[in-house]
C-alpha cells in the first residue's frame, strides 16, 4: 500500500503543478526508470510526449545515457528520484541534463521525488560538509528545479540555496487519503522534531491533536527517544517525511505497542 499511495501523491502533485501553466506547451516528460511509472501517467494527464532514460555503464562503470525522443525547442521536464545511491543518481541527472541542452530543449526542469543531501544544511562540527547548499548548485544548468517534499530543516525554503529551485509538498493530498481512509479517533505522532513540519500541519488540516517527540543520535544507528504517555486502545499515526535507517519509526512503534496501542 506504502508504494501504491506514494506514487499517487507524486502524480497528483506533479500533474498539478504543471496544469495550467504555459511550461506544458510541447512538453516531454524524460523519467529515469525508478520513476517511469510515476512520468508516464505524469505524462498521459498532461497530455505531453514521453520518454525513458536510458542508463548503461561503460567497462569502466562510468555512464552512458540516451534519450529516445528529439528535445529540439521543447519543454523538458526530467523526472528522477535520487534516493538510493544518490551519488550515482546525482551524476545521471546532470548528464540528463546536458543531453537535452545539447540537443536544443527549450528549457529543462528538474523534478526530484526526492532531493538528496539536504539535512546537512549547516555545519554541524568543526570542517564538515554542508552538503544542501554545494549539492544544489551541481543542478545550476536546470532551468528550474522542483523538489517534493524535501528534507529541510534550518533552512525553510529550497530558494535560500538557488534561486532555481523550489518545493511542492503533499501535504495537503496526505490529509485527504486519511480523511477517506481513517475513519476512527485517533492522535498523529510527530517522531522527532524535523517531522513538526509534516504531522503538525496535516494534523490543522484534520482537525487532530498532534503529538511531536523529541530524540537525541548518538550515531547513525543509535538513537534515543522521548518516552512519552499514550492512551491505551488509542488508534495514532505516525507521519515523517523519510525512513533512513527506521531506527526512529521502529523505537516509536515499540513504545506505542507496549502500551497497548
Amino acid at each position: 500500500m506504502y508504494l501504491n499511495l506514494s506514487i499517487f501523491l507524486n502524480i497528483f502533485i506533479i500533474t498539478s503543478y504543471f496544469i495550467g501553466i504555459e511550461v506544458k506547451k510541447r512538453m516531454l516528460i524524460a523519467a529515469f526508470k525508478e520513476v517511469k511509472d510515476i512520468g508516464k501517467r505524469v505524462a498521459r494527464v498532461l497530455n505531453a510526449e514521453y520518454t525513458t532514460i536510458d542508463v548503461k555503464d561503460f567497462p569502466d562503470s562510468e555512464f552512458h545515457l540516451k534519450l529516445h525522443k528529439n528535445p529540439r525547442h521543447k519543454n523538458i521536464v526530467i523526472m528522477n528520484s535520487m534516493t538510493k545511491d544518490p551519488d550515482e543518481k546525482i551524476i545521471e541527472t546532470l548528464l540528463a541534463c546536458g543531453i537535452a541542452k545539447d540537443y536544443g530543449a527549450k528549457k529543462v526542469i528538474l523534478v526530484a521525488t526526492y532531493l538528496p543531501y539536504m539535512r546537512q544544511d549547516k555545519h554541524f562540527e568543526k570542517y564538515d560538509s554542508f552538503s544542501s547548499k554545494h549539492i544544489l548548485r551541481l543542478f545550476n544548468e536546470f532551468d528550474e528545479i522542483i523538489a517534493i517534499d524535501p528534507h529541510l530543516h534550518r533552512i525553510k525554503r529550497l530558494s535560500q540555496l538557488s534561486k532555481k529551485a523550489r518545493s511542492i509538498s503533499v501535504d495537503e493530498v496526505v490529509a485527504d487519503y486519511i480523511r477517506r481512509n481513517f475513519k476512527e479517533d485517533f492522535e498523529i505522532i510527530g517522531p522527532d522534531s524535523e517531522s513538526r513540519q509534516w504531522g503538525a500541519v496535516i494534523a490543522k488540516m484534520l482537525g487532530k491533536k498532534v503529538i511531536i517527540m523529541n530524540k537525541k543520535r548518538f550515531g547513525d544507528y543509535k538513537v534515543k527517544q522521548e518516552k512519552i504517555k499514550l492512551d491505551s486502545g488509542k488508534e495514532y499515526l505516525i507521519i515523517d517525511d523519510i525512513i533512513s535507517t527506521g531506527k526512529t519509526i521502529s523505537g516509536v512503534l515499540e513504545m506505542a505497542r507496549g502500551q497497548e496501542c
